[in-house]
């Protein structure tokens, strides 16, 4: 019998070894400075031991050879026969890499020709080479649909047929099944007792209804008042009874309830792993990254305890794969630098976990230098994903990283110049219901923070009514509720921002958005941010706050645009959730009218070129978020006699076109806000605005974007690399007509 072809058992031995590596790496790590290294070598003879075991009961001879090969290598440093060096220890941490990758079905699986370099190295330290030539690992792929590497070899083909993939199985403890048991069979109890209850209700009410029966007959052949009183208080007696037993109909479906509720998440804790999971492999990682960088870095994990959904937790793992990579190589400063800078000489990186209502919050932090942001916003420019003259900073700047493709770094390394990495975080992270934000502290280091939802089965999410409809909004990334009446909205080009603070949130109706038809009356907004600024979201009315198990639509249905599942209401209708990431990018491409909020809003004043100044001179609204650009063309037109008044970005125009009249308007491309494409569109559809003529003056040539701007409504595209201000002031007059 081919033991390797049996899943259940496969999945068995699969976390039996990733238990045994585990410890084994942990062991090795700190083996160098162990202060009783015979002690720990005993430990980790045992865990290769049983790994070999193991591998030769099921028939896995190349993991017998790889855990025979280190025990007898431990064995040797145990005795004092080998002297524990660190080309050693390194061998080691590869040989229980390898061994962990060997298993059929593992993720990137170890192709049989590694297996073997790793062998011979082995071969070498037992015949007393020194130093070692320690190999590494190809990084390899994951696995394809039949759990097989294409490019293994055929007897790791042979392994990975039929092989289960390890996200599939996940070690429960004893008490958890049992202690789910128990509130089942109670559960089942509580159904036989509302059975009972029901029965008795049913006859109560046959009873009742019979006794009614009797007196329609007694009224009706002239029955006496004893006899009508006699019957009346039969029923009186048989309504009591009915509704005790409604009483305890209601306190038996409670405690139901709330045991139903307790199995719920007794079956979610099934699905439920620590953290640990995931780090357990990081000291290696951190190792392997500082050693090839030449830096001098520890990890410390904090929270490895917190409980994810496994699911959430091997979907986030590359993720958090790159972040820690990301945090050796470009976070830590070599030993000379941080010494220079009057810092310890070895470097930290901190992984930790932490509960946070319905989520769960993941950090990789360092302390390290922090971003550079003049060679961040640099390195942006020389990539083109930001103009040359950009002067964005802070969080708006930071997003930048995890565009795709980017990178700061000009050559490739092993572990990084690719520009894949931050964008794979991000997919990860948002394709999961969470979120990634960058805190950086310059010179002190950077911080990555991870906001999870716990489990993908059940989710916290508010219910909304949009006219006749109702859908479910999950609670993550909403910042606060507050109703119409209460927020303070202005109107600025045509379209709504919600007064927040010191901040002006763009306001949008998510019903309008969904295309939800018929009647509307939005009185409650929603405040949410996902990723990057925030975003307010007109409703008609909150419902309330519950928790949903989320179901999938099915193959008939399959995605439905704007939502992430349903799931079945209390009176038995189904609850569309939606997706609010995928939402806000739909209407960030099309964005909402005012009036989808507010009613038809009022005409903007007639556009009049020969009152646009109080002293007859054209007026010219220059909008640009460099200083140095604002005023060389604020002083080229006023030299050329017209009065300018200018703004800071598309927002901050658009409120200047409300308070006053312009005969022109001249904008830049990217700025923070409201960029100059958006401006435009916007004084496009606005009435009173839409026949101001616009000129783009941008770094930004390529026929794509020429045609984005002429799209949006543009009447020129000017170039800032080909500046001249004769042909600025020529564009200007052209257009204005003086």
């Amino acid at each position: 019998m081919d033991l390797t072809q049996n899943p259940e058992l496969l999945a068995t031995f699969r976390a039996e070894v990733d238990e045994r590596i585990a410890s084994m790496r942990d062991g090795l790590l700190t083996l160098e400075g162990h202060p009783s290294p015979r002690q720990a070598l005993h430990s980790l003879m045992r865990d290769a031991h049983t790994v070999k075991g193991s591998a030769r009961m099921i028939g896995l001879v190349d993991l017998v050879a790889l855990a025979h090969r280190s025990e007898d290598l431990l064995l040797r440093l145990g005795d004092g026969r080998v002297a524990v060096r660190r080309d050693l220890v390194d061998l080691l941490l590869v040989t229980a890499d390898a061994l962990q990758r060997s298993v059929p079905g593992a993720d990137r699986p170890v192709p049989g020709p590694a297996r073997a370099e790793i062998l011979a190295a082995l071969d070498s330290a037992l015949a007393g080479v020194d130093p070692v030539v320690v190999p590494r690992l190809p990084a390899g792929a994951a696995p394809a649909a039949s759990g097989v590497d294409p490019e293994a070899d055929a007897e790791d083909a042979a392994w990975g047929a039929g092989a289960t993939r390890a996200g599939d199985h996940v070690r429960v403890p004893t008490r958890r099944v049992h202690g789910l048991l128990d509130v089942v069979g109670q559960a089942e109890l509580d159904v036989r007792r509302i059975e009972r209850e029901v029965q008795d209700a049913t006859a109560l009410l046959a009873e009742h209804q019979e006794l009614v029966r009797g007196l329609r007959q007694a009224v009706l052949h002239g029955a006496g008042p004893a006899e009508i009183s006699d019957t009346v208080t039969a029923m009186v007696a048989v309504s009591d009874r009915l509704q005790a037993t409604a009483r305890d109909l209601r306190s038996r479906s409670q405690d139901a309830a709330h045991r139903l509720a307790r199995v719920r998440d007794g079956a979610m804790g099934l699905a439920m792993v620590p953290v640990r999971r995931v780090v357990a492999g990081f000291p290696a990682l951190v190792r392997e990254v500082a050693t090839s960088t030449g830096k001098d870095v520890e990890l410390v994990t904090l929270g490895a305890e917190v409980e994810l959904d496994v699911r959430v937790l091997d979907g986030v793992a590359d993720a958090l794969r790159h972040l820690v990579t990301n945090a050796v190589d470009h976070g830590c400063e070599p030993p000379a630098e941080r010494v220079a800078a009057g810092k310890r000489r070895r470097g930290t990186v901190t992984v930790s976990a932490r509960q946070a209502g319905s989520s769960v919050v993941v950090e990789v932090a360092d302390d390290g230098a922090g971003i550079d942001d003049d060679a961040l916003r640099a390195s942006a420019v020389r990539r083109g994903l930001l103009p040359a003259d950009a002067t964005v900073s802070g969080g708006a700047l930071h997003r930048v990283l995890f565009e795709p493709g980017f990178s700061t770094r000009t050559e490739v390394t092993e572990t990084s110049g690719r520009g894949v990495g931050l964008d794979v975080v991000r997919t990860a992270v948002e394709g999961l219901g969470g979120s990634v934000d960058v805190v950086n502290e310059p010179g002190a280091g950077t911080r990555f923070v991870l906001t999870l939802p716990v489990t993908l089965g059940v989710v916290r999410c508010l219910v909304v009514r949009l006219g006749s409809e109702r859908y479910a909004v999950p609670l993550g990334g909403i910042l606060e509720t507050m109703t119409l009446a209460d927020a303070e909205v202005h109107e600025v080009a045509g379209s709504l921002v919600l007064a927040r603070r010191d901040d002006r949130v763009p306001l949008a109706d998510l019903g309008d958005v969904l295309g939800v038809a018929g009647t509307r009356s939005p009185r409650a907004v929603l405040l949410v941010r996902q990723t990057g600024d925030p975003l307010a979201w007109a409703v008609d009315e909150v419902e309330g706050e519950r928790e949903v198990v989320v179901k999938p639509l099915g193959d008939f249905l399959g995605t439905v645009s704007g939502t992430s599942g349903a799931t079945i209401d209390d009176d038995g209708s189904v609850l569309l959730l939606v997706d609010l990431r995928e939402l806000a990018s739909r209407w960030a491409a099309a964005p909402a009218p005012a009036t989808a909020v507010t009613g038809e809003p009022d005409a903007m004043p007639g556009h009049d070129p020969r009152r646009a100044s109080g002293d007859g001179r054209p007026r010219i609204l220059v909008v640009e978020d460099s200083i140095g650009v604002r005023e060389l063309q604020r002083t080229i037109l006023e030299g050329a006699g017209y009065d300018v008044v200018t703004a800071v970005d598309g927002l901050d125009g658009a409120g200047r076109l409300q308070q006053s009249p312009v005969d022109l308007v001249l904008s830049d491309v990217e700025m923070p806000g409201m960029d100059g494409f958006t401006l435009t569109r916007t004084i496009r559809k606005t009435r009173g605005w839409e026949n101001v003529p616009v000129v783009i003056m941008t770094s930004r040539g390529d026929d794509a974007d020429k045609r984005a701007g002429l799209d949006a409504g543009c009447d020129a595209y000017l170039l800032k690399s080909e500046f001249d201000q004769r042909a600025l002031v020529d564009t200007v007059r052209r257009l204005v007509g003086r």
